[in-house]
């Protein structure tokens, strides 16, 4: 990515206008905000790479939180992201105001827990936290479970932050607040807060880098591809998830390459590259292959990921390529699996089977789909399914005279 691509991806992160981004820079440099003399056409200068930011640079780097050394044609992520070079000793200061991304204010400490030494003990507890958490995530959906991870940031950064800790420890602790940030990204994003959900994943990958965890970090950028690529503008989804494959570890466990490969699946449908898909469900075939689950054990962050899981990707792919003759065998078959319990999954893969249903020709067996969807999407708190059925539901506008479609679209409103 350039200069221009990594502003332009960050400020969008913050969900902030180039307006609103120079006014802060002239904040930042000491100037009047409106009247300072960086304008919003200056902004755009530097993102479509007419003119690079030189004198603001510091600026930028401070308001948007993030290094632009090394951008010029690079295929990389957010500047701070992919480079894990060398790794700074944990302080305090990396805990604090965590809190403040999630909207919460950092709480006073416990008398108790002011000042005390942290050790594997504490480590562990917020690491079952956010697997029960996860878990939770799956039968509620992310409206829901958003509130109580933004508690658990608080909870943690708020007690790093008072608390001493030996170097391991410290490490250990960051890095699981780093699974705390990524998964308060999926949350957020489950509950349609888009770009608070990207700056969450950002954050989630630099607080990796800092504990030197460098699966945490790949599986983070690549979340954040997930969620560029599901955005409205896709396009720079597909150079996220190739960057997180060429930054994981070398040693990383193949069911952390198939996660990562699965997502670069997703970029390359969105953006309409029906080979790359194709290559990137390859590359997860071969790493659910390599897969050895009774001598490894596998991080709780890829829980959920199976050969099943994959399958279903690769429906969704097809789906989203309208290729319906690929789509529909795939998405028949492995819904089963899935109980009405976990309503939000099912309701999503109901949505894609009906839409290939359509692309399909078959409006009766697409009308069932969508109304199991609509039913499901009722026990759920989850706005992503939520968007998805209603523009699902759009499509059978060309249909509204047939019976079942008719049903269906007065059940749904």
């Amino acid at each position: 990515m350039s200069v221009g691509d990594v502003i332009r991806s960050a400020r969008e992160a913050l969900d902030l206008s180039r307006a609103e981004l120079a006014r802060k820079l002239n904040e930042s440099a000491g100037y009047d905000p409106r009247t300072g003399p960086c304008t919003s056409d200056q902004v755009k200068r530097w993102e479509t790479n007419k003119r690079k930011p030189d004198r603001w640079r510091t600026h930028v780097e401070t308001v948007l939180d993030l290094k632009l050394s090394g951008y010029r044609g690079h295929d990389q992520g957010l500047a701070g992201i992919t480079a894990v070079e060398g790794v700074e000793p944990v302080e305090r200061r990396n805990f604090v105001g965590a809190g403040a991304l999630v909207g919460v204010a950092l709480s006073a400490p416990s008398a108790s827990a002011k000042g005390r030494r942290l050790g594997r003990t504490d480590v562990k507890h917020f690491q079952q936290r956010v697997a029960d958490l996860r878990r939770l995530d799956d039968y509620t959906g992310g409206s829901s479970v958003f509130p109580l991870a933004a508690d658990e940031i608080n909870k943690l950064s708020t007690l790093a932050a008072e608390s001493t800790y030996s170097e391991p420890i410290g490490r250990a602790l960051l890095s699981t607040l780093g699974e705390l940030f990524q998964f308060a990204s999926w949350t957020a994003f489950d509950a349609g807060r888009l770009p608070q959900a990207r700056q969450l994943a950002v954050t989630a990958a630099k607080a990796a880098n800092q504990a030197g965890d460098r699966t945490l970090a790949a599986t983070a950028l690549s979340e954040l591809s997930y969620l560029t690529a599901s955005s409205s503008d896709p396009k720079e989804g597909v150079a996220m998830a190739r960057a997180s494959l060429a930054n994981a570890p070398t040693d990383v466990l193949p069911v952390v390459r198939v996660v990562l490969a699965d997502r670069l699946a997703w970029a390359c449908a969105r953006v309409g590259d029906e080979s790359g898909v194709d290559r990137a469900l390859g590359l997860s075939e071969s790493a659910h292959d390599q897969r050895d689950t009774t001598s490894v054990e596998e991080p709780d962050t890829v829980y959920w990921i199976n050969r099943d899981e994959s399958q279903i990707m690769a429906g969704r792919c097809w789906a989203e390529l309208r290729r319906p003759r690929r789509a529909v065998p795939i998405l028949e078959e492995l819904t089963a699996p899935y109980d009405d319990t976990h309503a939000r999954e099912v309701a999503l893969y109901e949505c894609w089977l009906a839409g290939s249903y359509l692309d399909a020709g078959d409006v009766d067996k697409a009308a069932h789909s969508a109304d199991r969807a609509v039913t499901l999407s009722r026990s759920t708190s989850s706005r992503r399914t939520d968007a998805q059925l209603a523009g699902m539901l759009t499509k059978f506008e060309p249909h509204k005279d047939h019976g079942a479609v008719r049903e269906l679209l007065s059940s749904a409103t």
